[in-house]
């Protein structure tokens, strides 16, 4: 069990240091979008895949989702899981800097951060099948293969 909770926080450690920027980069956004209390507007497209433009907005459109998948996650998770996760993913602070702004022990950081990494897995997954992104599209942060 020990091993799976490893895999999964190595895995969502991939997801946001290769993943989500390329995710941003793809629907236009900076990582301020994540921080921020404004929602994303919809995506306006279907998956028709008829020519290379309409690739193109079919994976801007599929990002946004992501980006709102990965935005609904983030809200609903315990604020200090939250507050960690943003800190270390978007706001780059090393785990003293973190430990500082929320006002616990290094160790304590360091220690959580494995559990924290595997509830924001398990809470994206969920989103994305609640925004409606079909099976065969959802980024599984539990499965190795799935990840960038």
């Amino acid at each position: 069990m020990a091993k799976f909770k490893d895999e999964v926080a190595n895995n969502t450690r991939k997801f946001f240091k290769n993943k989500v920027p390329e995710l941003l980069m793809y629907a236009g956004c900076s990582e301020n979008v994540l921080l921020s209390g404004h929602g994303l507007s919809a995506p306006k497209v279907s998956g028709s895949k008829k020519n290379s433009a309409e690739s193109l907005i079919f994976k801007v459109d599929r990002s946004l989702q992501y980006i709102q998948a990965i935005k609904l996650a983030l809200d609903t998770m315990p604020s200090l899981y939250k507050q960690v996760i943003e800190l270390t993913y978007f706001s780059h602070l090393k785990i003293f800097q973190i430990a500082q702004r929320v006002g616990y022990a290094e160790r304590t950081i360091a220690n959580s951060k494995n559990k924290m990494l595997k509830e924001f897995a398990i809470r994206f997954f969920a989103m994305q099948a609640r925004l409606g992104i079909e099976d065969k599209d959802i980024i599984d942060l539990t499965k190795i293969k799935e990840v960038a």
